[in-house]
């Protein structure tokens, strides 16, 4: 089942199905660093798939797929300027300095076994296999 999201309303009921990941496909100011930098941030998995851990009313509570850390995604205040569009809900970061910046999660479900993914979604290798 594809995800769609219009609203803030919709990626919480994401949220709360079996298997919900969300992972981070831009990040503006990361993409911004030096080589250092971002490769610093990629070994602190910054770009790992997500899993809820919890859900409260304000926020998310997320594990960060082979890291013994946490991560939270708060939406207490200003989720008015958050994007959704089809899979992805792209998150603006407010800080005072610089020109403005934004997080965009891409939000996937777990395929059913027996289905193939489409092939704009499989491996390089994968999709090089004969029949799949």
């Amino acid at each position: 089942m594809p995800v769609v999201l219009r609203s803030l309303s919709d990626f919480k009921k994401f949220l709360r199905k079996p298997g919900a990941t969300l992972q981070i496909v831009q990040n503006t100011f990361v993409d911004r660093q030096d080589a250092e930098s971002r490769a610093a941030y990629r070994r602190k998995g910054l770009y790992e798939p997500r899993t809820l851990r919890a859900l409260s009313k304000k926020a998310a509570v997320f594990d960060v797929k082979g890291h013994e850390t946490t991560v939270w995604l708060y939406w207490d205040r200003g989720t008015r300027h958050w994007r959704f569009s089809g899979d992805t809900v792209t998150v603006p970061l407010n800080a005072a300095l610089g020109p403005p910046d934004a997080v965009v999660y891409r939000c996937t479900l777990p395929t059913p076994s027996g289905q193939r993914r489409p092939a704009s979604q499989r491996d390089d290798d994968e999709a090089m296999l004969p029949g799949l």
